[in-house]
């Protein structure tokens, strides 16, 4: 079985242009960011044209951008950071825990679970 084809690994750094901390790092991994519609500047990455690229249409959150963009959360995170303090990028938080119906844990309460479960089933 051969293992497959080889992807070339680019360290995270290259990705978000050698920063390290941005000035804007409150972001979630569910948080939705929509574009703006500025165009990226000549400073962004291919990483960063990469994600606007793809919020162009619609908003997704961080942790489906990551899976698209087949790269680290935090590294997202991170490109996202830079481009919503360019203004790039519009970020809106998820809920709060408080109004999310969540166990004391942070998990979604039993009764969400089978709310959710019946309704799959009916489908």
């Amino acid at each position: 079985m051969s293992p497959g084809p080889v992807r070339r690994l680019v360290p995270s750094y290259l990705a978000t242009g050698g920063v390290s901390t941005p000035e804007y790092n409150t972001l979630e991994d569910l948080t939705a960011l929509t574009a703006t519609g500025r165009s990226a500047l000549p400073h962004h990455t291919p990483a960063h044209q990469r994600l606007l690229d793809l919020v162009s249409d619609g908003g997704l959150t961080v942790m489906e951008i990551a899976g698209y963009l087949r790269l680290p959360v935090g590294v997202v995170k991170m490109l996202a950071a830079q481009l919503v303090s360019d203004g790039h990028l519009r970020a809106v938080a998820p809920l709060p825990d408080a109004l999310a119906p969540t166990t004391s844990a942070g998990r979604p309460s039993r009764a969400l679970l089978e709310e959710v479960m019946h309704g799959l089933l009916a489908l």
